[in-house]
């Protein structure tokens, strides 16, 4: 085992993120497929699934069933809502609470965020307006632009991989650059723990250790991204984002800016996409198959399951 794998690698025998990385699952692809997020600062406790456990309440202590309303309201329009806090905050809901909406549109991403003096203040918020607004490049009224903002999924009571791998990252992001750094609740993909997910852009890492905190921060100031640790970007779905990292190891193109997304066709398992990067156009061919090797859980303390399918990319093919 190398060097930077013994780094993220569970000391637990059976840990799901172990049992993942021995088995050499690619993280090519295997960023949640969500149309936004919405992140809201509550410094806990979170419970095992945050919008059903975590406790929300208004300064004068009234309790909110704000969990229920987001479920409600956010899911079926494909908007993951997150919890987030400080490293070392206190349990409970700040005084003035930060909030953050980010709206996808395939590869682009639109982020603002305000703060509310109570969190009862999101009922009757109107998403789908405020979504809308961001997707097509408006700031709603009251909101401010959303700059980088790095958030590291250190979730233990959803999965132990989760705390075990993602506090050293985020503890190291945190001495680094406490103002963009964040805990967050589960991103999805406890297997690849540690998890950090990059907003507004939707970029999702996985298996990425603490001794590597000085390169994800001054990649992300340079506008590039880390493509070797590089799960995907949460806005397209996993063949589509398995082809984007595909393009951008073609064309050495590790910048923001560098590549973009001009169509996808997808005809049963094949998914066929065109990008543009660095100035040149390229096709891409990527294969939905089954998991392979043996059955193992993909959370802790789950029974083991087939494997997720893997993206195999079949061609990458410049146009010109």
């Amino acid at each position: 085992m190398t060097t930077a794998s013994a780094e993220v690698t569970s000391n637990r025998p059976l840990a799901c993120s172990r049992l993942s990385l021995e088995a050499e699952e690619d993280l090519a692809g295997t960023a949640s497929t969500v149309s936004g997020y919405l992140v809201i600062e509550h410094g806990g406790p979170w419970g095992t699934k945050v919008l059903r456990d975590a406790p929300f309440a208004d300064p004068d202590g009234t309790g909110v069933p704000l969990g229920a309303y987001l479920t409600s309201a956010l899911a079926p329009l494909g908007v993951t809502t997150l919890l987030a806090r400080r490293p070392g905050a206190r349990h409970g809901i700040p005084g003035q609470v930060t909030v953050m909406l980010v709206s996808f549109d395939g590869s682009t991403a639109h982020g603002a965020r305000t703060t509310v003096g109570a969190v009862s203040r999101l009922f009757g918020w109107q998403w789908p307006a405020l979504l809308d607004e961001l997707r097509s490049g408006v700031l709603p009224q009251g909101w401010q632009p959303l700059g980088t903002q790095l958030l590291v999924c250190a979730h233990a009571r959803r999965d132990a991989c989760c705390g075990e791998l993602g506090r050293p990252l985020v503890a190291a992001l945190a001495a680094l650059d406490p103002e963009r750094t964040w805990e967050v609740s589960h991103v999805g993909g406890h297997r690849f723990a540690p998890n950090t997910l990059v907003l507004p852009d939707g970029l999702v890492y996985g298996r990425l250790g603490a001794s590597r905190a000085r390169d994800l921060l001054d990649a992300h100031a340079d506008g590039r991204m880390l493509t070797d640790a590089l799960r995907g970007r949460a806005g397209l779905p996993g063949p589509v984002q398995a082809a984007e990292l595909a393009v951008r190891d073609a064309a050495r193109a590790d910048g923001d800016r560098d590549v973009s997304l001009l169509e996808v066709t997808d005809e049963g398992g094949l998914t066929s996409s065109r990008w543009s990067a660095r100035g040149r156009n390229w096709r891409v061919a990527v294969e939905t198959r089954p998991g392979e090797g043996l059955d193992r859980p993909s959370s802790c303390g789950k029974d083991p399951v087939t494997p997720s399918p893997r993206y195999v990319v079949l061609e990458v093919i410049p146009e010109d």
